[in-house]
């Protein structure tokens, strides 16, 4: 992804387990990780995805296009994880992440027709 329009600020994993649980029969696909690829299936519910964070338990950097430069930025929290969410084309939400010892740039995708899928079979049972 492109990151000259932006700058990545730090986020707490705790902070991104506890803004997953807000919904946590949403289904997320992780693009570009191998820490979480190792722990997890993707797609997967935002819960399971949630408890694998807390495990690891290491310091991220989320990417915010409103940060035109890298001012030294305080750790985002729950309340502002929202703002930070980028929407694609069909309304898909994307977040982008680095681990703070990492470079390597990962996306936490928003799989709305896995989410719907699972919700219409556990309501067909």
């Amino acid at each position: 992804m492109d990151t000259q329009q932006g700058v990545y600020v730090p986020l707490a994993a705790q902070v991104l387990a506890d803004w997953l649980d807000r919904d946590p029969d949403l289904y997320w696909t992780v693009d570009g990780d191998r820490r979480l690829a190792t722990k997890i299936s993707s797609p997967c519910p935002g819960d399971e995805l949630a408890g694998v964070l807390r495990t690891i338990d290491q310091p991220l950097l989320v990417f915010d296009r409103r940060q035109p430069s890298p001012a030294k930025q305080k750790s985002v929290d729950v309340s502002q994880l929202d703002g930070l969410v980028e929407t694609e084309e069909l309304r898909t939400r994307v977040l982008q992440f680095q681990w703070e010892d990492s470079p390597t740039e990962w996306i936490l995708i928003e799989d709305k027709e896995t989410s719907e899928s699972v919700a219409r079979e556990s309501q067909s049972h």
